[in-house]
């Protein structure tokens, strides 16, 4: 993964909550260059529970796939959600869902041999009176930059899981559907893509669960697809895309959307209809019946006069 590096930059992850499962951030200062430098992490997510003045530990590894050595530093840093796709903000802020302010990370900096791993060792320290829910953050190793080309050219990059804590106390687990849409009318035959958008207004996060029923204009079920489960941050709406290929048919059809949520196993629902026209296929059909017609109209005498001499033999 490369790309402009920056103390602000994004941490692309797919939460797999599947906010969902997450990738290791890495962005670089400098175009991409043959010298490039590469590191990868693992695991990519922690979804961790702990108590008020509890502490936890764990750790992860931090691969160096490049073929020289790689001094590391690691820090803790929060992170918000970015847009409704599953992308996340780094950030110094301090919210109500905060966590950075709560790890501790060894070793802070090391030097990683060429081709070779370290694993870091954190620990979270939940104050006694901290908030009940969703505490977000992440722990992010960052290479020192190194010179690629004899401009002075340098490239660097970060990598690092991403740690969702949830901390036991008056939990809110509450969500509803924002909406539940797809092209009213769809000229082709397939993809079809169904998009629901969640939306949390609870005070921790949350992975959905559900299906989608897609039912013909007689009420019949066509097909039944389970929705993609992603990580919902409090606060925050994630679009979700079901997908639908219903080869050659014509028709009116209607999407039952069941989601459910949270300990309680919550279910809401939506729905949503659409009209498939796969005008590539039909309109050819119909412009040959067309000409059909229109040739057995301008021919028919002739047509009927073949007839009586083919029978009468």
């Amino acid at each position: 993964m490369t790309g402009q590096l920056s103390r602000g930059s994004l941490l692309m992850a797919v939460l797999g909550f599947t906010l969902i499962a997450a990738t290791a951030l890495s962005r670089w200062v400098s175009a991409q260059q043959p010298g490039q430098i590469t590191i990868s992490v693992s695991p990519t997510v922690f979804e961790l529970s702990a108590n008020p003045g509890q502490t936890l530990s764990n750790s992860f590894r931090i691969v160096n796939g490049t073929d020289q050595p790689l001094t590391l530093e690691a820090g803790p840093k929060n992170f918000t959600a970015s847009g409704e796709e599953g992308a996340v903000n780094l950030t110094e802020e301090e919210t109500a869902f905060s966590l950075a302010s709560w790890i501790g990370v060894e070793p802070a900096q090391v030097v990683v041999p060429a081709r070779g791993s370290q694993t870091f060792d954190f620990s979270i320290a939940v104050p006694d009176n901290a908030e009940p829910g969703g505490h977000f953050g992440s722990v992010i190793v960052k290479t020192q930059p190194i010179a690629i080309d004899a401009t002075g050219a340098a490239v660097s990059q970060e990598a690092g899981p991403l740690i969702l804590v949830k901390v036991a106390g008056d939990i809110v687990e509450k969500a509803s559907i924002a909406s539940f849409s797809s092209p009213r009318l769809i000229w082709t035959g397939s993809p079809i893509s169904l998009e629901t958008r969640v939306q949390n207004v609870g005070n921790v996060h949350l992975k959905p669960r559900g299906t989608v029923s897609i039912k013909n204009l007689f009420g019949n079920e066509v097909t039944n697809i389970n929705l993609e489960e992603r990580n919902v941050l409090p606060g925050t709406v994630r679009k979700l895309i079901t997908e639908w290929s219903p080869g050659f048919t014509v028709g009116r059809f209607t999407a039952d959307l069941s989601l459910v949520y949270g300990a309680d196993n919550t279910i809401v629902t939506a729905s949503t209809s659409f009209i498939v026209f796969p005008y590539k296929v039909i309109l050819p059909v119909i412009l040959g019946l067309i000409v059909l017609i229109y040739l057995l109209i301008r021919f028919r005498r002739r047509i009927l006069a073949a007839g009586r001499a083919l029978a009468g033999r």
